[in-house]
């Protein structure tokens, strides 16, 4: 019985030896592959199994250098933004980039990374390096160009058109998405396609598009170069007059105004100026001949307004001195049809 136990203990002593050569021998294998890539690794395209370390570096310097890495590209509307990698100061790093691929296809544990053989295959993404600044800057130049104030609807007249203006609601750029969307981006260069700029809403205009009609349901446009003056009506074009606007030297000033003031049958007030002659500064009653204001006056900047006057031929020209001149039944018809705070568009 005795010798049996002996014989037990050689037996188990033996194995033991054994495995703690074999282990001694699998830790000596495995520390030899510690500096080789494993078989069938890739970074991006590039194969990289079997290298070492510095052989990887040479590798990925000459064949993915400056072709990984490409611009980021983020959308609001029509408007494209570019971070450039040269802006980006973006590039691959080499060594985060090798040091993942060494970690690629090994094991957890010295026994199965020798047992199960060094080709466990993958593929790597390149590690890119950048500025985190240059990204925060870029986050902010789509913020100041997509970021804006609520616009109410609006009118304008150019070119012998009344132009409407849509509402648009205010709108902020959500920063910290828009960064974090970059980062991503810029962290993962393999990704394609454009970012879409997250924003949201601050808020809602006051006047909108439909609100247009109600809000300016007359509009006068005086074109001075046609010499035309042009009624709308809910924004719609009722009637075209035929007028005279300012002379050389004293024309009608370009501008948006509102009708101020309105008279029947209106005293002038002649101005304190030369052209004015002998009655400057005086108060020419109505009906006096000396009254260039015939039947109606409705003023709108500065001294300027819209009147009748019996003068006709001088209408379809530049004669008086600033102010728009109308045929008497004209003025008296357009007189019927605004109200004081009707818009008055010279162009």
């Amino acid at each position: 019985m005795e010798d049996m136990n002996h014989i037990a203990t050689i037996v188990i002593a033996a194995v033991v030896s054994l495995l703690v050569l074999f282990a001694g021998a699998v830790l000596v294998i495995d520390a030899t592959s510690e500096d080789v890539i494993a078989d069938g690794v890739q970074i991006a395209d590039v194969d990289v199994g079997g290298l070492d370390r510095d052989a990887a570096r040479e590798r990925v310097q000459r064949e993915l250098d400056g072709e990984v890495v490409k611009p980021v590209k983020a959308t609001y509307g029509d408007s494209t933004f570019t971070l450039t990698p040269e802006t980006a100061k973006a590039g691959i790093d080499v060594d985060a980039t090798v040091d993942a691929a060494m970690r690629e296809g090994r094991g957890s544990n010295p026994f199965s990374r020798v047992l199960g053989g060094n080709d466990g295959g993958g593929t790597v993404k390149p590690r890119v390096e950048f500025s985190r600044e240059a990204v925060d800057d870029f986050v902010e130049r789509v913020a100041k160009n997509v970021d804006r104030d609520a616009r109410d609807a609006d009118i304008a007249w150019r070119d012998g058109k009344l132009e409407r203006t849509r509402a648009l609601p205010g709108l902020e750029t959500q920063r910290d998405e828009l960064g974090a969307m970059v980062l991503a981006r810029m962290e993962d260069p393999a990704k394609e396609g454009t970012i879409e700029v997250p924003v949201k809403e601050t808020e809602r205009p006051d006047r909108t598009y439909e609100d247009l009609a109600k809000r300016y349901p007359t509009v006068i446009a005086v074109d001075r170069d046609a010499k035309r003056l042009r009624l709308y009506k809910h924004l719609q074009l009722e009637h075209k007059y035929r007028i005279a606007v300012g002379k050389a030297g004293h024309e009608t000033e370009a501008g948006r105004y509102k009708i101020q003031t309105k008279q029947v049958d209106p005293a002038w007030h002649a101005p304190d100026k030369e052209w004015a002659g002998e009655l400057a500064g005086q108060t020419i009653p109505p009906g006096d001949p000396r009254n260039p204001l015939e039947a109606r006056w409705m003023g709108f900047h500065d001294g300027q307004g819209i009147h009748g006057t019996s003068d006709i031929n001088s209408l379809g020209g530049s004669a008086s001195h600033g102010c728009i001149r109308m045929a008497v039944d004209d003025v008296k018809e357009l007189y019927d049809k605004v109200e004081k705070g009707t818009p008055v568009f010279v162009q």
